[in-house]
């Protein structure tokens, strides 16, 4: 299936000239394409640092995302079989027994298996002979003593085995014995050289405080929580989905190898992206984009009002130190670098976009002051 995809973007190649600027005809192919959804003309984008005027027309044509006509995301694209492959060629790179082929099992004289030459092992010395015969049972038996010595070892046995079983611990004192195993305890009392303090019963700090204090913290408490209950959380600036959105790597291509699971996978990621992208921009939100690769950063409107209106005045410094400075925090120093290098035309085009947002908020500050007449 795969190959005949790519047998057919092969013959694609030829109507390139219809297809975007910087799209591989392969991608269009494989992932197709999605149409734009609507035309918005609310928020601001940016892409490489450099303002792109409304309205957007947020496209996507294989694996690139395109706005107006112009390529302004880029994904990579790299099938999990050809990355394995590529893992399994540096491994066997940096392998050093790997270059003798697969029978190799020495890494210095590459030897094959079979061409080492046996081992030999000496002979085990012999044990040594016996010298003398061993005793019988029986010989033993009559070295050990005669019948009256095993006898009385018998019947000792039977006293000590008789003693241990009668009770007689500490009846009677044990004296200067000296084979006693326990001595008298001396139970004399002996007082202490000083008397003993008073126990102190132990109060705890919130039982010695009155009633009325008491109260008064747990309200304090109560509309303490009551009060992070009702503040709303602080929302999280979207993360950038493969990089930072200012990010120079460049996207890498590669369709072999490609399953057709796989090829669905991108598809539906890709068209989720420029979805989102074009529902940030309806909310009249901010977007920051990177041509050379799926990085994105999007913020709200409060944030996009601020961030436009600060640029006036940060784009006229002598550097780009004040505008790092104030929104080192929402974007990295790098793409803001960007915005700074290319504020003649960022400038210029904001213009139309200041005006709008001027306007905007004076009619809700009229709004505002009529609900309250």
């Amino acid at each position: 299936m795969v190959k005949r995809i790519l047998f057919g973007a092969a013959l694609a190649v030829a109507m390139a000239a219809t297809a975007a600027e910087g799209v591989n005809p392969t991608a269009v192919t494989l992932f197709g394409k999605d149409p734009a959804g609507k035309r918005v003309a609310k928020g601001a984008l940016f892409v490489d640092g450099l303002y792109v005027k409304g309205p957007y027309s947020v496209t996507r044509e294989g694996n690139v995302i395109l706005v107006n006509g112009r390529p302004a995301s880029r994904f990579k694209v790299e099938a999990k079989a050809a990355a394995k492959a590529a893992h399994d060629a540096r491994a066997a790179a940096e392998d050093a027994a790997a270059e003798g082929g697969e029978d190799v099992v020495s890494d210095t004289a590459a030897a094959s298996i079979g061409s080492d030459d046996a081992p030999t092992l000496a002979d085990a010395p012999k044990a040594p002979a016996a010298t003398s015969k061993q005793p019988s049972a029986l010989e033993r038996r009559m070295q050990s003593g005669g019948i009256d010595a095993r006898l009385a070892a018998k019947n000792k046995a039977k006293g000590l085995q008789a003693a241990s079983g009668a009770s007689g611990f500490n009846k009677e004192a044990t004296g200067n014995d000296p084979l006693a195993l326990f001595e008298e305890a001396d139970y004399t009392y002996t007082p202490p050289s000083k008397p003993e303090a008073k126990a102190v019963p132990y109060i705890r700090p919130a039982a010695a405080k009155s009633m009325g204090e008491r109260m008064a913290e747990a309200k304090a408490k109560d509309a303490e929580v009551a009060k992070r209950q009702a503040k709303p959380a602080p929302e999280k600036a979207e993360a950038a989905s493969d990089e930072e959105a200012t990010g120079d790597t460049l996207a890498t291509e590669s369709f072999d190898l490609l399953t057709e699971a796989e090829i669905a996978a991108y598809a539906k990621r890709f068209t989720e992206f420029r979805t989102r992208i074009e529902k940030a921009l309806s909310d009249d939100g901010l977007v920051l984009l990177s041509s050379a690769n799926s990085g994105v950063k999007t913020e709200k409107l409060a944030t996009m009002r601020k961030f436009v209106k600060s640029l006036e005045t940060l784009l006229a410094a002598p550097s780009s130190a004040k505008l790092t400075a104030q929104w080192g925090k929402m974007a990295p120093a790098s793409y803001l670098q960007k915005i700074y290098d290319n504020r003649d035309a960022n400038l210029r085009d904001l213009k139309t976009l200041l005006l709008r947002i001027a306007r905007e908020e004076k009619a809700e500050k009229d709004a505002a002051e009529r609900r309250l007449r």
